[in-house]
């Protein structure tokens, strides 16, 4: 398990990789859980040795009144930490009172961390005002789908509204799905990832991201992305400006040889890079992934042998 590297490692570049990496989105398909049995699980995460590999609770504003019966199982120190998924553009009012209501519920057992907008609002110079006028400092994350032409369109959009706005808007990507047209080819990812890292647009993902590396799945009956083949990837287009064909690479890989972790760089082939900038790239461009199992993806790159030594005392 990681939680018995991070014990050996502190501060190094797996620490800096992982951390408030995985969103938990146990509402969402496959697994879709009920959501009393989902904030169970997050309860239980929050707790265990591996939460710094947490990050929020993804919920659509629909549901957070469903919220209030368990505010008493969460306090100040382990609050319930949501990314808040957005309705319709007609119903931004709602969400945010629905938003409201959450925290006056929980006072400091409960924190909002990012909003997120989902492909189907229009990402338009005039929502993108609405929302920033009418929401706190939280960041805002935009999902973004179409042809190349309607993503450069959008990703040109949020750039513009970024340069006049405290608020940091960002791009979401989903990368997957239940069924294998859901999974975007690694040509088009690659070039989304390529052109928000060019516009300085911090980056989230979703859907599609369970296992490290990138392998074939018959329950979809396509290939999955890895979430070690993706934040390499960002991490390299962040501080190596990599061009759109190593990102695609990089995502292409499925031999976790090429990938390695010692305790203060990670590799891919011939690049490499520290742990502090690491740190930088997921602050500031690669922030976290939304997936519906916190297990799957902790346990199975902790059974990978791409950690080169340990620290010495």
């Amino acid at each position: 398990m990681l939680a018995k590297v991070n014990l050996k490692w502190k501060e190094n570049a797996i620490s800096h990789f992982m951390t408030e990496l995985i969103d938990y989105a146990g509402l969402f398909p496959p697994a879709a859980l009920p959501l009393s049995k989902a904030i169970l699980n997050y309860h239980s995460y929050i707790h265990e040795l591996d939460s710094w590999m947490l990050g929020p609770f993804v919920i659509p504003a629909s549901r957070l009144e469903e919220l209030e019966p368990f505010a008493a199982k969460f306090n100040d120190p382990f609050p319930l930490r949501l990314s808040v998924i957005l309705t319709k553009s007609g119903e931004l009012e709602a969400d945010l009172e629905a938003i409201q209501c959450f925290l006056e519920t929980f006072q400091t057992a409960g924190t909002i961390e990012a909003i997120e907008v989902p492909h189907s609002l229009d990402v338009d110079p005039a929502f993108l005002e609405k929302l920033e006028k009418q929401t706190e400092n939280y960041p805002v994350y935009c999902e973004i789908t179409g042809t190349n032409d309607q993503i450069l369109k959008t990703l040109d959009t949020i750039q513009t509204i970024n340069q006049k706005s405290v608020k940091r808007f960002g791009a979401k990507i989903r990368m997957g799905g239940t069924t294998a047209n859901l999974f975007p080819s690694a040509n088009h990812a690659a070039f989304m990832i390529y052109e928000c890292q060019k516009r300085g647009l911090a980056l989230k993902f979703t859907a599609g991201l369970h296992h490290p590396i990138r392998q074939y799945r018959e329950e979809v009956e396509t290939f999955m992305h890895g979430f070690v083949n993706v934040f390499t990837a960002s991490i390299m287009a962040y501080c190596r400006s990599v061009k759109t064909e190593t990102i695609q690479a990089i995502l292409l890989d499925e031999n976790k040889a090429n990938f390695s972790f010692t305790k203060d760089t990670l590799s891919w082939r011939q690049f490499t890079v520290s742990s502090s900038e690491i740190n930088d790239a997921r602050n500031f461009f690669a922030a976290s992934y939304g997936s519906c199992s916190f297990d799957e993806p902790r346990e199975e790159l902790g059974e990978l042998n791409i950690f080169q030594g340990e620290e010495t005392p």
